[in-house]
C-alpha cells in the first residue's frame, strides 16, 4: 500500500464521522459525505461542524498528496446554504505551493451541484515525508 494511501486511510476523525477520501493526488483531492441522522444541529439543519471535516479531509488528502507531512497553519470556511439531506462533495484543489507553505481551495457542494461552502486553508510542510509518520 502506498504511502498517501495509507495516509488517507488512516484519519480517524474523518472515518467517525463518515467522510470518504474519494480521490486524491497531484495536489487535489475530492471527498464525500452522506447525511445521517447524527450530522444534524438542535435546528435539523447539517452542523456547520460535519461540513468543516468534510472540507478538511479533502484539503488534508491534497496538501499531503506531494508526500510531504504537511499541517494545518490556517484555515476559514463560510457557510452558503443550509443542507437537511443528501450527499455533499467536497473539492480540493493547490493554488499555491512552496517548499514550507501551500494554500488549497475547497468547494462543498449538493447533489445538484449547489455551492453549500467555501473552505481556505494553508499549511505548513514539514521536512517529513508522510510515510515517517504514521500512528501506531
Amino acid at each position: 500500500m502506498d504511502d498517501l494511501k495509507r495516509f488517507v486511510e488512516q484519519d480517524a476523525f474523518a472515518r467517525h464521522v463518515g467522510v470518504q477520501v474519494v480521490e486524491y493526488g497531484d495536489g487535489r483531492a475530492i471527498a464525500t459525505l452522506s447525511v445521517e441522522p447524527q450530522h444534524l444541529n438542535s435546528a435539523g439543519t447539517l452542523h456547520g461542524g460535519a461540513i468543516f471535516s468534510l472540507a478538511d479531509a479533502a484539503f488534508s488528502a491534497a496538501a499531503n498528496s506531494h508526500g510531504v507531512l504537511a499541517l494545518s497553519i490556517d484555515t476559514s470556511i463560510s457557510y452558503f446554504r443550509a443542507v437537511t439531506a443528501g450527499t455533499l462533495t467536497a473539492e480540493a484543489h493547490e493554488v499555491a505551493c512552496n517548499p514550507k507553505l501551500a494554500t488549497y481551495l475547497i468547494d462543498v457542494r449538493d447533489e445538484d451541484g449547489g455551492l453549500i461552502a467555501h473552505f481556505r486553508g494553508t499549511v505548513y510542510r514539514k521536512s517529513a515525508a508522510i510515510g515517517d509518520v504514521f500512528a501506531p
